[in-house]
């Protein structure tokens, strides 16, 4: 057990490395990666810690891997490739709740039909729970996730319980950045409820309107707190 934790703490700090250099410029957008054996050489880590941790930014979406070329920090969307006012991890925040609001709200639609007493009182006590520490961000971000999973269990459907499942495993990796930054608190808890007390009315159409503004807020609420820190980075 004690051998599993130390691997991942050596490849988390391959992520956090490669992270600050892409940060501060020194990979910048488009750039390719060292070759392993420098990375491998320059990181004092094990091949198999460093293709972990390249597995992580992938999922982060701050590289990708281009067959028979090799490892490229990924370009930004809104720049074609320059620095742009929004960091690439941010992008990548950004780009995940663009794909969340594709897909909640036909698993809040699915399970509206599909949910069974068994599954409706599974989410009835994720949101109890949610509601005895709303302050705490670690505890908003599990209840957060459990709540979605068990949602996208109550469809039935396996594959939107590994859609879900593998989009929070990107929140999750980077949570503490993305629920600093949605300082919603009541507010998600609230609209939780309100798509919970749709799906138990199996009300179809006012669970999937409800879902897609909750996921609509979550994503202004997050441009709009990273647009704020842009604006105060370029005033100092």
């Amino acid at each position: 057990m004690e051998s599993v934790k130390t691997k991942t703490k050596i490849y988390d700090q391959v992520v956090d490395r490669i992270k600050q250099r892409i940060s501060k410029g020194e990979l910048p957008q488009g750039s390719a990666l060292p070759p392993e054996r420098q990375l491998i050489d320059e990181l004092n880590v094990s091949r198999s810690s460093l293709r972990e941790g390249f597995r992580i930014l992938e999922m982060m979406g701050l590289i990708e891997s281009i067959p028979s070329k090799g490892r490229f920090v990924r370009t930004s969307r809104s720049d074609g490739g320059a620095t742009g006012r929004v960091p690439l991890q941010d992008e990548a925040i950004l780009e995940l709740v663009e794909a969340r609001l594709v897909l909640e709200p036909a698993i809040a639609v699915e399970a509206a039909k599909h949910a069974s007493p068994s599954d409706l009182t599974r989410i009835r006590r994720i949101l109890t729970k949610t509601g005895k520490d709303v302050e705490s961000l670690e505890h908003r971000a599990q209840c957060d996730f459990d709540f979605h999973l068990v949602l996208a269990e109550s469809t039935h459907n396996f594959i939107f319980v590994n859609i879900v499942k593998m989009t929070f495993n990107l929140i999750m990796a980077t949570h503490e950045r993305i629920y600093a930054l949605l300082d919603d608190k009541e507010i998600f808890l609230r609209e939780h409820e309100e798509v919970y007390d749709a799906i138990v009315g199996r009300d179809i159409d006012r669970a999937a309107n409800l879902m897609a503004d909750h996921v609509r807020r979550v994503y202004r609420t997050l441009q709009n707190g990273i647009a704020m820190e842009g604006v105060a980075a370029s005033a100092k």
